[in-house]
Parts: structure tokens; C-alpha cells; sequence
């Protein structure tokens, strides 16, 4: 929102990302957070383990989680699933729509040093996203029991980084 206020509402920005609303944007994504990882915490404080307590991974993440547990975990997996697909998918399909928006205001720029400095701006912050979005996907929208831990500890690492 801000990189759309910026570029295509630029003598407005001020006026539009006050702090209220910058404080508003953050205090939704916390509360959408906390709220979202809550009640998955409370299906992962059911799972039971009988084997080995060592994870073969860089952090706690959920498949290698959900391996070592001896209950069942088909819905736990169906739960991620959806979680993943609302907070992953659904973010990136908010972005997306902006950087749509964006482009279509920079492609009607006038002056072509004035598209050239909007697309230097945006280009970094576009390439993050698709490093950031594009290992979350490799990493959680795939089946999860046909990859392989290693696999997936690769692609957790690039996430990480």
C-alpha cells in the first residue's frame, strides 16, 4: 500500500500515510497474525509424541513437527493447508494487485526518467517478494509427505535468509 501511495498518489502521501493509518495497518496484521497462529497452536498443543525428540531442521517447522508425532495428523495437515493457501496466497494476491496498479501508473508516466526511478523502486522490493513467496510456495503449498526433510530444509534456509 505504501509503494502504490507512493508512486501513484505521490503529492498525496503525505496526507494519506499518516501515522493513524500506518499504526492501523500494522496493529491488523498483527491481530490477523496472532489470531491465525493461535488456533493453530492449539491444534499443534494435541499432538503427541512417542519417538525421538529431535527435529532435523533449522527451526520448528510444522512438517518435520508433525513427522515425529505418533497421533494422527491428517487434520492438522489439512489445517496448514488452508492456512497456508489463506495467509500466503491470499497476501500475495493483495501484492500482486497493487504492483498491477503500479505498473499501470508507471507505464503512463510521461517523462521516461520518471518510469525509470518508479521501476528502480519498486524493482528491489518486487524481487524480495518473489524470493520470499516463491520459497514459502516450493516450501508449504506442495504435498509435504512427498518431500524429503532435506529438500525442505533447503528451501527453509532460503526462506530464512
Amino acid at each position: 500500500f505504501d509503494r502504490y501511495v507512493a508512486i501513484c498518489q505521490t503529492l498525496h502521501y503525505a496526507a494519506i500515510m499518516k501515522q493513524q493509518l500506518c499504526s492501523h495497518l500494522v496493529g491488523a496484521v498483527w491481530v490477523l497474525g496472532f489470531t491465525l497462529s493461535s488456533y493453530y497452536l492449539v491444534l499443534l498443543s494435541k499432538l503427541t509424541f512417542c519417538g525421538p525428540n529431535k527435529i532435523h531442521h533449522f527451526f520448528c517447522d510444522n512438517s518435520p513437527l508433525f513427522k515425529l508425532s505418533c497421533s494422527d495428523t491428517n487434520l492438522l495437515w489439512k489445517a496448514d493447508s488452508i492456512l497456508i493457501s489463506f495467509v500466503v496466497l491470499g497476501s500475495l494476491c493483495l501484492i500482486l494487485v497493487s504492483y498491477m496498479a503500479i505498473f499501470h501508473c508507471i507505464l503512463h508516466m510521461p517523462s521516461a526518467s520518471g518510469r525509470k526511478k518508479a521501476f528502480a523502486t519498486c524493482s528491489s522490493h518486487f524481487t524480495n517478494l518473489a524470493i520470499v513467496y516463491g520459497s514459502c510456495i516450493a516450501l508449504y503449498a506442495q504435498p509435504t509427505e512427498e518431500v524429503s526433510l532435506e529438500t525442505n530444509r533447503i528451501v527453509a534456509l532460503l526462506n530464512t535468509v
